[in-house]
């Protein structure tokens, strides 16, 4: 599920609810493969830890784009070179540089913070506190959090980091988003894995599908490209660790057009019934 707003879609309209319900050095991925630590490691994507996504623009992009179409010049001709030809991108600050924000993995020390942005949904379709303390302790290494924390003046204390932000996911077996998958096992903090008629409730650390449950963003930052920029965060970290076969989330007919952007595919209704039903089943596949 999902709530965010338009200038964060191709659909320019506020989005005020979608989603199926549901922390960590770097990006550690245990149960399925090396840390995504190796990620920011490597350098080519410096969005873990608390590093400022005004180093990760979108414009950055675009100015290697651009370098590579750079011809060579001889530089006694260089004075004949149009000024527009040489001269460097401007980078024009967005609302979400105001916020300088930042993303990482969440923790169960996040879990009022969660709450607190998982208000942005209808109240039958929140994630409840027992359910984010389960994720967060089960898998928080797919759970990821944008945070702002505002500069600071001389000698002023350092302010605690604010959540604006989150996408909260857990492994499934199944290809696409289930009730089982959104549910909270009884016994979860005694039992490792719970089956049901075949099926594992909640977390399924053997699951090779990512299952997107929340993806909300406060509403007072809502057009400020946050959930668009999750979502890119998101999907580079999963697909660069291949720790997945896919990543699958349910969605509300008008956020479509919006998980489409990021190259999901819309595979027709979907069964769940969390929250009243009515979800859209919505599938990336890395394979």
């Amino acid at each position: 599920m999902s709530n965010y707003t338009a200038d964060e879609s191709a659909a320019d309209q506020p989005i005020n609810g979608f989603k199926p319900s549901s922390s960590v050095e770097a990006f550690s991925l245990p149960a399925t493969g090396d840390d995504l630590s190796r990620l920011s490691a490597r350098g080519d994507f410096s969005m873990a830890n608390g590093i400022p996504l005004e180093e990760m623009s979108d414009d950055d992009d675009e100015e290697e784009e651009v370098d590579e179409d750079y011809v060579a010049v001889d530089h006694a001709d260089i004075n004949e070179v149009p000024y527009w030809f040489r001269r460097p991108a401007v980078h024009q600050r967005t609302k979400l540089d105001n916020l300088h924000p930042f993303v990482q993995v969440l923790t169960v020390s996040n879990v009022d913070d969660c709450v607190s942005v998982e208000t942005a949904f209808p109240e039958q379709e929140r994630c409840t506190r027992e359910k984010f303390v389960y994720r967060l302790d089960r898998c928080p290494e797919l759970c990821l959090g944008l945070f702002t924390l505002p500069i600071l003046g001389e000698n002023q204390p350092k302010p605690r980091p604010t959540l604006i932000g989150h996408i909260v996911a857990t492994r499934t077996s199944t290809p696409f988003v289930t009730d089982k998958s959104m549910e909270l096992p009884a016994n979860w903090q005694m039992e490792r894995r719970t089956v049901e008629n075949g099926e594992t409730v909640g977390h399924d650390e053997y699951g090779s599908t990512i299952a997107i449950h929340s993806l909300a963003v406060l509403p007072e930052h809502q057009g400020k490209q946050v959930a668009s920029t999750l979502m890119k965060s998101y999907i580079q970290r999963i697909r660069e660790a291949q720790i997945a076969e896919r990543i699958s989330i349910i969605s509300h007919d008008h956020l479509v057009p919006f998980y489409e952007s990021f190259g999901f595919e819309n595979r027709g209704p979907s069964n769940c019934q969390f929250g009243g039903g009515g979800w859209t089943n919505l599938v990336l596949d890395f394979i």
